[in-house]
């Protein structure tokens, strides 16, 4: 064994060791408290466990592996210790065991759904290990003082927790520091002192060196200014900036402002994120100039004209929030309006992480009633974004200057309109910011009529008009200058594109979901309460399940509602054909139900064509057509702002890269850390702050964004288990004889590798084939793992045609099986259920799918 090498997987060069004792020390002291540890032992052939805890992988070493920590090099000294310190043998021959981590066969495996880890947005925390030391350097004080408080910066962001029950923490750790003090102290004075072997240490020097500790500690917690203090010095902490919106002496109002600059700074200084962007930024040229009919980003579309071909896109996001304090006056709610920006160029298999997401700004809204408290609020965006645009970015990790663009803001409607100065009224007047429809005018249907759209040109006619005549309160909907105007590349009438969670997903599908449910209950297809049965009994995949729709209530149907987050109800919209197969046939409004998925299903999709935009518009004149003509009551603004976006995705590009849903689950970090701090003194201040340090926290990690694998449910099987049409697969995959393989090979339920979650009986597209890009199916039979690499056994499904009535793919199996490596299947699409009706099997996907030439 002594010639074995241990690497560490932790250290960013892979330390390694010669003697496994020196690496279980280094593992013990440096990495024992990863938040995300995960370590596999392939000590032995029999071993190739993954471990989710220290105190798992310890009680497998102790078990299995024990006989290398006591090798012969160091044999004589264990024994030396064990002799003459009685506390050393007692704690050796009583190994405390997490209750949890009992059971070796379970608990060393890595569980993906048995525990409550998650973060503050409520999904798991990113699998990024803690710093590194690529050095064992020996333990000082200071080391101990960093150690400690990121454990207490953890505990706060991580958990949430309050500054009073951090100090309480350490109360408590001070006071176990005392007792073990004791009872060295007691010890010492019970053991013989007088073996020459035996390594002593003074009871003064010992209390000495504890006391110092203790007092190390204590600086960190003694009170919030400490703390930060110690964030700062340790974590690289940067408190927000305070702004002055008011100089009312009687009571000042404050924003509050983190630097986009420095922020980014940090963020492009991790090692890894520059190479991340650039090649990812290459690809996607590669792609479009070898198939430039294709759209992957602002870039591809005409909005892409103002943005320098070498720079990263910026994207601003605007919204409000209400957070509670149940203790206050009629639980006081305080109105939030938010700030965030991300670089649009971060690798998509990384965009769904809400880390990605950055606090630029925070104020109460009710401080923004005027003109010039709005424009004081984001003049120290605009001063950065243009400093930005203008001088670009120096850092130390990179060679030369970096260059960026604003390219939009994503917001709500009535966000939009407020930042660029258009009524914040839906129910009268010119109620859009891309052409001039009035709210009567948007009865007329579209085959019609052609509604004027806005320009630069035509929006400062109207400006203009306003300023002269101040008894003009708006002029064509547009009621003043936007904060933004002097934001480079910024246009209010050409930097706001659509949003298809509001304009969709709760808007126009919710509707018209409610309508084709009420036509069903009133042709006596069905009750209001066969409907509520339906929706609750419906049994929802593996995937599905995770946006689970709640019942659609009699209450609900009465008060003409759909209940849920907005992908609840874009679940229930896409498997609203399945679930009531039997009645859609009979319904008038399914007719616009087709419509509307098939210009939707083209408004989701990643890639997306240009070729696709006069279909989209054609789908779009339709759907306005069929509502007047069908639902003439629900023709609400909505109706008109859905009809746009095929103007919208040939100005920006595809839609999913600028709607809302992403930056909407930043919003429960806020209101979490609002109820917990219980301080709704200052909140934007709290919230700011407690943003910061979390960033911090973040961007402490040795790799800010991180591909991993993570498996859930593995088992060990035997080789003779395995059935003999898969060895033959094996034989044939792999060239070799079924006796060159591992006796045993590790098998699990699911596994997650670069962000992609691969799931058994799971079904995947693998391929698009045809000019039609009909969509070929593979569903994973097995997820094994042999010679030390993942492998799928899938079943290769036929694609029997697509039924418009369900708007789903069927597909059957003719057994035909194939192994297939990760790596090697290409992404179209996440992972998909399949559904049963009438026997038959279907796939239902969420967007039209397409691949480059």
């Amino acid at each position: 064994m002594s010639a074995q090498i241990y690497q560490c997987k932790f250290c960013n060069n892979n330390r390694s060791f010669q003697e496994f004792r020196d690496y279980f020390r280094h593992i013990t002291l440096y990495h024992a408290g990863e938040r995300n540890f995960r370590l596999t032992c392939d000590i032995s052939s029999s071993c190739g466990i993954t471990y989710k805890t220290f105190a798992s992988y310890k009680m497998h070493v102790h078990r299995r592996h024990y006989s290398l920590l006591n090798s012969s090099s160091n044999q004589q000294q264990v024994n030396d210790v064990q002799d003459s310190d009685p506390l050393s043998a007692h704690t050796n021959s009583s190994t405390v065991i997490d209750p949890t981590t009992t059971n070796d066969s379970n608990a060393d495996v890595i569980y993906v759904d048995d525990d409550n880890d998650t973060d503050d947005f409520g999904e798991p925390w990113v699998d990024l290990p803690i710093n590194n030391t690529p050095q064992d350097k020996p333990i000082d004080l200071l080391k101990i003082q960093q150690q400690y408080t990121r454990f207490l910066l953890e505990l706060r962001e991580y958990h949430i927790l309050p500054q009073s029950i951090i100090q309480s923490i350490t109360t408590h750790i001070l006071s176990l520091l005392d007792n073990i003090m004791e009872l060295l102290e007691d010890q010492a004075k019970k053991s013989d002192q007088s073996s020459a072997r035996t390594k002593s240490i003074s009871i003064n020097d010992m209390t000495s060196i504890v006391k110092t500790i203790k007092q190390s500690i204590t600086i960190s917690t003694r009170n919030e200014y400490q703390f930060l203090e110690s964030c700062k010095n340790f974590f690289n902490y940067s408190p927000p900036i305070e702004n002055i919106l008011s100089l009312n002496e009687k009571k000042k109002e404050y924003s509050y402002y983190i630097s986009i600059k420095e922020s980014l700074r940090k963020i492009l200084e991790k090692e890894d994120i520059m190479e991340l962007l650039v090649e990812n930024i290459r690809n996607q040229y590669g792609l479009t100039n070898a198939d430039a009919d294709l759209m992957f980003s602002c870039r591809d579309g005409i909005g892409g004209r103002k943005i320098r071909k070498n720079s990263f896109m910026i994207q601003l996001y605007v919204d409000g929030i209400g957070v509670t304090n149940p203790i206050g006056p009629k639980k006081d709610k305080h109105k939030l309006t938010i700030v965030y920006f991300m670089l649009e160029d971060i690798p998509d298999v990384f965009r769904s992480m809400l880390q990605c997401i950055n606090l630029a700004a925070i104020c109460h809204t009710r401080y923004l009633s005027c003109e010039e408290k709005l424009k004081q609020f984001y003049d120290p965006i605009v001063k950065d974004l243009n400093d930005l645009q203008h001088n670009g970015l120096s850092i130390n990790t990179f060679n030369s200057q970096l260059s960026f663009s604003f390219s939009t803001v994503a917001a709500d409607n009535l966000a939009v309109h407020e930042i660029a100065g258009f009524q914040q009224n839906f129910s009268s007047g010119y109620f859009c910011r891309r052409c001039l429809v009035t709210y009567e005018n948007r009865l007329i249907p579209l085959i019609d009529v052609h509604f004027i759209q806005r320009t630069s040109e035509l929006h400062n006619t109207h400006l203009q008009l306003i300023k002269n005549q101040p008894q003009i309160k708006s002029c064509c909907g547009v009621v003043g200058p936007s904060p933004l105007d002097h934001l480079l590349n910024f246009d209010p009438t050409n930097s706001f594109p659509g949003d298809v969670m509001h304009d969709f997903l709760e808007g126009t599908c919710p509707m018209l979901v409610m309508a084709m449910l009420k036509e069903a209950a009133r042709i006596r297809l069905i009750t209001f309460h066969g409907i509520e049965t339906r929706t609750a009994q419906f049994i929802y995949g593996e995937f599905d399940k995770s946006n689970k729709p709640p019942p659609v209530l009699v209450k609900n149907l009465n008060n003409d509602r759909i209940n849920g987050s907005a992908s609840q109800k874009y679940c229930l919209f896409r498997l609203f054909p399945i679930i009531f197969s039997d009645l859609v046939e009979h319904l008038s409004s399914f007719k616009i139900y087709l419509v509307l998925r098939e210009l939707l299903d083209m408004v989701l999709a990643y890639p997306l064509r240009k070729s696709w935009l006069p279909f989209m518009e054609t789908l779009s004149i339709n759907f306005q057509s069929m509502i007047l003509e069908y639902l003439p009551d629900k023709a609400t603004p909505k109706v008109h702002f859905a009809s746009e976006y095929a103007k919208i995705v040939e100005q920006f590009g595809p839609p999913v890269r600028y709607w809302c849903m992403r930056y909407e689950g930043a919003h429960l970090y806020f209101k979490r850390i609002a109820l917990r701090s219980g301080n709704f003194k200052n909140i934007p201040k709290t919230l700011a702050q407690r943003q910061q340090l979390r960033q911090c926290l973040l961007l402490s990690q040795d790799h800010f964004l991180k591909r991993y694998e993570q498996a859930s449910g593995v088992k060990r099987i035997k080789m003779n288990e395995i059935e003999s049409k898969i060895k033959s697969l094996f034989i044939k995959k792999f060239e070799q004889s079924i006796n060159q393989f591992d006796e045993s090979l590790l098998q699990c339920s699911q596994l997650i590798q670069n962000h992609i979650i691969y799931k058994q009986n799971a079904v995947y597209v693998y391929d698009l084939e045809h000019a039609e890009e009909i969509p070929k199916f593979i569903q994973l039979v097995y997820i094994l793992k042999l010679n030390e690499q993942w492998i799928f056994i899938v079943n290769f499904l036929n694609t029997d045609g697509f039924v418009s009535k369900l708007w789903s793919y069927q597909v059957s199996s003719h057994d035909c099986f194939g192994i297939i490596l990760p790596n090697d299947l290409k992404y179209f699409h996440k992972g998909l259920d399949l559904y049963q009706v009438n026997n038959l099997h279907f796939v239902n996907l969420s967007s039209r799918l397409t691949k480059a030439n």
